[in-house]
């Protein structure tokens, strides 16, 4: 067949096969049976000796989106350096894509009337985020939201219901548990900035004079910086060459911190408090007309998981594995008296602070050993044996030692970390 026939017959297999993926109803059995018959065959064109075939393939498989990543194939080593350098860049794209959405801050859009058991649900549907209650609650309530940030439209859903977040007392840490509000409180709609998934709000303003050290005087406010459960960033600082307020005469309060403030992540709940120090205003000032801010925000993208067989090999040590902006690499196992030992690599491409020794959050990374696909071994002791910016090592230890062949271990852990700047601006803040 010739070059000028045979490429439009490709470009036909793959956009029949992209729209019987596409077209095909959600509750349709044959829905992954279309897309993965559609991913085999567009991998199959990766290898194409034709150049535009090559490329043909690649862009179907980007314009599918994040549902192809669960179906390209994991174990590249009997593809050619072609095809494993376009799965790269296809794995890449599509994690950054799940990324931005991730960070990008989820929208809600809800008309009419509706009980409030009903909101809830329709609201975790639209967003991932799932929301508990105390109790049971009757409320009907009338929405008119259309796309309408998460925190924005949970603070209108809980104001029209007398009730509020508990953030420290739900079931999960990727919940949110609401309950009556409390007595006089006031409400919640427009006490807030939202950006992105994150809401951010002053909750409380303390002024002090120290009448032997006048310089500790302070004005200090508090800030709940909040956000969507299903987001939960890796680690949240704040600089202060960023931070600025105007009383309601124009007069600039100065910020009482210096340099880099870290914001602890590494509770369950989904926000920290903030206590940032400014000098004391003006006595004739009433208010702060703006307190304007940045936060930087590490946020982890999808998790991947990563399988290494064939542990009794020790010639095939170290075993790789790379999803886009991360290398998983088993150094090596070894067993001794009923233990299992395995020493693991984690390298980012760009991890920024995520590797300082108070972050915490690769201890939320699943790990384990599976036999015969069952699992064997959950809770290992870790290690770290090594740690560099953008690297760490660690040595986990499992209580087994069943045997190495027919074991796999298992590690879980986002493809990508993104930066995330959470610019802010609160008004209208009284002054005691």
């Amino acid at each position: 067949m010739c070059r000028s026939r045979f490429l439009p017959l490709v470009a036909l297999i793959l956009t029949s096969a992209a729209v019987n993926a596409q077209s095909t109803s959600s509750t349709n059995p044959n829905q992954d049976a279309s897309l993965r018959n559609f991913v085999q065959r567009a991998v199959q064109f990766l290898d194409s000796a034709q150049l535009q075939q090559r490329q043909q393939a690649e862009k179907a498989l980007i314009d599918r989106g994040p549902k192809v990543l669960d179906l390209l194939p994991t174990d590249l080593e009997p593809y050619s350096s072609e095809v494993r350098t376009r799965l790269d860049r296809i794995r890449q794209k599509l994690y950054e894509d799940v990324a931005i959405q991730t960070a990008s801050g989820s929208l809600v859009s809800l008309t009419g009337t509706f009980r409030l058991h009903d909101v809830l649900q329709e609201l975790e549907q639209q967003t991932g985020n799932l929301i508990v209650t105390s109790r049971e609650f009757g409320n009907t309530l009338e929405l008119d939201l259309e796309k309408v940030p998460f925190h924005q439209a949970l603070d209108q859903i809980l104001d029209q219901s007398g009730l509020e977040p508990e953030p420290y007392f739900a079931p999960h840490p990727n919940q949110i548990l609401i309950k009556p509000a409390l007595a006089g409180a006031v409400a919640r709609t427009n006490q807030a900035d939202y950006t992105g998934p994150f809401r951010i709000a002053v909750v409380k303003v303390n002024s002090s004079k120290d009448l032997r050290f006048p310089n500790a005087s302070a004005c200090t406010l508090t800030l709940h910086v909040g956000w969507e459960p299903r987001v939960r960033p890796l680690y949240l600082t704040m600089t202060a060459e960023k931070l600025k307020a105007v009383d309601d005469a124009g007069n600039e309060i100065t910020p009482l911190i210096d340099g880099e403030k870290t914001l602890n992540v590494e509770g369950t709940a989904p926000l920290v408090e903030l206590e940032i120090p400014f000098t004391l205003p003006r006595t004739t000032a009433r208010q702060l007309q703006t307190v304007t801010g940045t936060i930087s925000a590490m946020v982890p993208g999808r998790k991947e998981h990563f399988e290494f067989s064939k542990l009794e090999a020790s010639s095939s040590f170290p075993k790789q594995q790379r999803r886009a902006g991360v290398t998983v690499t088993v150094q090596s196992v070894r067993q001794t008296d009923q233990q299992t030992i395995v020493e693991l690599d984690i390298h980012y491409r760009d991890a920024g602070n995520a590797f300082e020794s108070h972050r915490g959050w690769t201890n939320r990374n699943l790990v384990y050993l599976t036999r015969d696909g069952n699992k064997l071994a959950l809770k290992p002791r870790r290690e770290t044996i090594a740690q560099k910016k953008q690297a760490v090592t660690y040595r986990y230890t499992f209580d087994t030692q069943a045997e190495l062949a027919r074991m796999t271990f298992n590690y879980h852990t986002p493809a990508l970390l993104l930066n995330k700047e959470v610019e802010f601006e609160l008004n209208a803040i009284p002054l005691p």
